[in-house]
């Protein structure tokens, strides 16, 4: 009796992996597929950067059985990028990366592209100083992707 319980308890733990491993590729190739489609495959046949017009624009698939991936739009030039996290339940969260006199920023922004920090006064300073730059960096990101 006790092999048969064994035997319930490895093909249980099999069929958990499977359902697991199976919920995370639909779920994640379903959500990202839009993303992947605009940027071009490089010779190893993944999607990763795209370059237009001057700026960046990145896909990260979520790795093995994560659900966190992400977008990325850069201006390299101004050293300047927003990155975008797809949401599975919906929606995006957002932050801006800004590299100015030897110092990174990264500030985590909500829909409307303010701080989500609002406590944070450098933050706060930061994406006031660079609030046309945010958007015209999710405005891009808008046009790549058409993000909803």
């Amino acid at each position: 009796m006790t092999k048969v319980t064994g035997k319930k308890v490895l093909i249980f733990i099999i069929c958990i992996f499977v359902v697991w491993n199976l919920s995370w590729f639909l779920m994640t190739t379903i959500k990202y597929n839009k993303f992947i489609e605009v940027v071009p495959k490089n010779e190893w046949g993944l999607h990763f950067i795209k370059k237009e017009d001057g700026y960046i624009y990145s896909v990260k698939k979520p790795s093995y059985l994560s659900f966190t991936g992400n977008l990325g739009v850069a201006n390299n030039e101004k050293q300047e990028a927003l990155i975008i996290w797809p949401l599975l339940s919906g929606g995006y969260e957002y932050g801006f990366r800004l590299q100015k006199d030897g110092r990174a920023y990264e500030i985590y922004v909500d829909e409307n592209m303010e701080p989500i920090h609002k406590d944070d006064m450098v933050a706060v300073q930061k994406v006031e100083e660079y609030k046309a730059e945010l958007e015209k960096l999710l405005s891009k990101a808008n046009e790549m992707w058409l993000l909803e």
